[in-house]
This record gives structure tokens, C-alpha cells and sequence, in this order.
């Protein structure tokens, strides 16, 4: 596999607290990474510095070949990384299918006029809400409210997408129906990478893990292998591992 993103000696501290120390991670085309590790591993401060949010302390992020390290975040998207935020976002006041509008407006068409899903319409009928367009954002169940945050990260067409605990919060059938949309993006040209506290579906979604724990990487592999790394048990205690 091709790496599309490239993450080198990535640091961030905030005042004295070290949330990212030293971390090194490839993401590969076409591949579905999982990032997992207890809670303040420093799992969505890598998202953050990755996609803009956050300027590193030392480190570099290479995307396709070219640095982006602390560049702002709405250049980072139109060069085609989305995101998705552990709080389901849109705007309230707003239908679902204006807030993809403005999204869709701000995309990244010229690297991707060859889109899967090129509307606005496409995009909700993809995640299974076309029902919901003309309703009011601020209105949305929790698990079609999640739904609208990835059509509206897909609607910047993105080559990586990156979801950070895209599952929290749904029932078991959200939770299934979001793992088969997830599936469906690298036949489409967009690699994932997924952070997640549920093990059950990490391991139907990624066959590569990388463990995080107080903001350095402590193993990196196959699926499998990982979930029985001695260090990677130590870490989780034995809990949902």
C-alpha cells in the first residue's frame, strides 16, 4: 500500500501537560486504521493537530508528498482530510439539507470531480437520511444527528477521512448500519481512520490498530496481533480487550 498520510515525531503540548509525545504513524490508501487507547491517550489531539485545529509543538504531517504541518484547518480540507468530531455538529437553525449544501460549497471538488456521492441529495440518500432534508437540524434523534456530521464530512470530498468515536452514543442496529457505510468508502477512494472506545467494532472495520497511552504509540499492526500484545493488555487491565 501507498502511505497517503505520513506522521513523524508528532509533539503537542498544552502549558505543562504533554498530550502527544514523539508520535510516528503512516495512514495507507485505501486502508481503514483504527487508533484506540484509554481515555486522554492523546487519541483526538492527533485528529486535532492533524487536521489544523491544533498547531503541533514539534513533529511533521505529510500529506500526498507534501508538508501540512500547522497549516489552518479549512486549507487542510480542501486538500481532501474530512473530519468528523466526537460532538455531533451542524447548524441548528439550519435543514439538513442546507447544512450539506454550505458544506458541499466548501469542498474539495477540483481534486475530486469523479465524487461518489456529488450532491448534496446523493449524499443524504448515502447515509440513509434523504427523508430528513427538510427538517430542522436542531431537531434531530442523537443517531441521525451522527449521520448528518458524516454526510456533511463526506460532502468536502475527501481522500482520508478521519472519525473520532463516529459510534458513541447509537444502538446496535445505528451501530451496524454505520459500519457498513465506513466499509463502503476505500472502493470509493477515501481511506479511514477511526478512533473508537467499542472493540467489537473496531475489529469488524480495521484490520490494522495503533495504541496510544499517554501520548506515545505502543503498538502498531495487524488487528489480531495487537489485541494481544502484552503491553496493549497491561494498558487496558484486562477490561473490554
Amino acid at each position: 500500500m501507498n502511505a497517503i498520510l505520513d506522521i513523524r515525531g508528532l509533539r503537542k503540548q498544552f502549558g505543562g501537560v504533554t498530550a502527544l509525545s514523539g508520535v510516528d504513524l503512516t495512514i495507507n490508501e485505501g486502508e481503514i486504521l483504527g487508533v484506540v487507547g484509554p481515555n486522554g491517550s492523546g487519541k483526538t489531539t492527533l485528529f486535532n493537530v492533524v487536521t489544523g485545529v491544533h498547531k503541533p509543538t514539534a513533529g511533521t504531517v505529510t500529506w500526498k508528498g507534501k508538508d501540512i504541518t500547522g497549516i489552518p484547518a479549512n486549507q487542510i480540507s480542501r486538500n481532501g482530510i474530512g473530519y468528523t468530531f466526537q460532538q455531533a455538529m451542524a447548524f441548528p437553525g439550519l435543514t439538513v439539507l442546507e447544512n450539506v449544501q454550505i458544506a458541499t460549497e466548501h469542498s474539495a471538488a477540483s481534486a475530486r470531480a469523479n465524487f461518489a456521492w456529488p450532491t448534496p441529495i446523493s449524499l443524504l440518500e448515502f447515509v440513509g437520511i434523504p427523508g430528513l432534508a427538510g427538517e430542522k437540524a436542531g431537531i434531530l434523534p442523537f443517531g441521525s444527528l451522527r449521520l448528518l456530521g458524516l454526510a456533511l464530512a463526506l460532502a468536502t470530498r475527501p481522500s482520508l477521512l478521519l472519525l473520532d468515536e463516529p459510534a458513541a452514543g447509537l444502538n446496535d442496529r445505528e451501530t451496524a448500519a454505520l459500519v457498513g457505510l465506513v466499509q463502503q468508502f476505500p472502493a470509493h477512494g477515501i481511506s479511514v481512520c477511526v478512533i473508537d472506545h467499542d472493540m467489537k467494532l473496531m475489529q469488524m472495520l480495521c484490520k490494522r490498530l495503533a495504541v496510544l497511552d499517554f501520548g506515545s504509540k505502543i503498538a502498531d499492526g495487524p488487528t489480531a496481533d495487537v489485541l494481544h500484545d502484552p503491553k496493549v493488555l497491561e494498558v487496558y487491565l484486562g477490561g473490554e480487550l
